[in-house]
């Protein structure tokens, strides 16, 4: 085994549904481990917001077990791979409105995930939304996506600092996602150098608006990460704590460490 993963999803104190969902799949070729790992958020404003995350998770784990194994097998480039990646989120998004359309319903999530392709060297995280994935050494947290929202543009734009985003009223204003009538847009996609040592952790907004980078950064370095038992009790005992600081959302997390 070439890496350590942990998760765990909550579904908060005070929301009646858990509309979070989440993967970790891996598959061998050529004594090479890769991986996807990925959270949907499905949006809380929506009905049915667990169904739309739900769907997503499903589809891209049937892209990875039916079709991203068939490229890596094919020895496609990663731009190709990049291509078809992007065509099935954007059939995602595609059902997710045909399906609100049908059945007079609003239907939206967030999609963050990361794609290991220790044979070419790299990583590629495809990402809408505010969900995020953050990598980590031991001497650098790095937050590789960009939130998709009202004050995560107001942040990068320097009008407001993140810990005011993280207590605005507006925080959950995305401008982008999956569904919820966005039609013809473009999602994030990331590529970055593959490097063993190295963890990825990937998060909804619940688990991340009460924790400093200081401290997501001390949990999930890669000397921190030990085993799957170890992790696993420090992202359950994180997510009392932001619940304890005041945390009302869904909360899901989870770990990748590169060996």
């Amino acid at each position: 085994m070439a890496y350590i993963s942990a998760y765990y999803t909550d579904i908060g104190p005070s929301r009646e549904k858990n509309q979070d969902a989440l993967c970790i799949k891996a598959a061998e070729y050529n004594n090479n481990t890769f991986i996807m790992c990925a959270i949907c958020d499905g949006m809380g404003g929506l009905s049915d917001g667990e169904a739309a995350s739900a769907y997503a998770i499903y589809a891209l784990s049937e892209w990875f077990d039916n079709v991203l194994t068939k490229l890596i097998k094919d020895n496609v480039s990663i731009l190709e791979m990049r291509k078809k990646l992007d065509e099935t989120i954007h059939m995602i998004n595609d059902k997710l409105n045909a399906y609100s359309a049908a059945h007079n319903k609003m239907l939206g999530t967030t999609l963050t995930a990361i794609f290991t392709f220790p044979d070419r060297k790299k990583i590629l995280t495809a990402h809408v939304g505010d969900t995020r994935a953050y990598k980590i050494t031991d001497e650098k947290l790095t937050v590789i996506t960009e939130d998709h929202s009202v004050v995560g543009e107001e942040v990068r734009e320097g009008i407001i600092t993140e810990e005011m985003a993280n207590n605005d009223e507006r925080q959950n204003q995305l401008t982008k996602c999956l569904g919820a009538d966005f039609t013809d847009i473009s999602y994030d996609y990331i590529l970055q150098d593959y490097e063993q040592n190295t963890c990825y952790m990937l998060c909804s907004d619940g688990f991340r608006k009460k924790l400093s980078r200081e401290e997501i950064k001390q949990n999930f370095c890669p000397a921190a990460v030990k085993d799957k038992e170890t992790t696993e009790n420090i992202l359950k005992d994180l997510t009392k704590t932001v619940i304890e600081r005041g945390e009302s959302d869904n909360i899901t997390s989870l770990v990748v460490k590169i060996l």
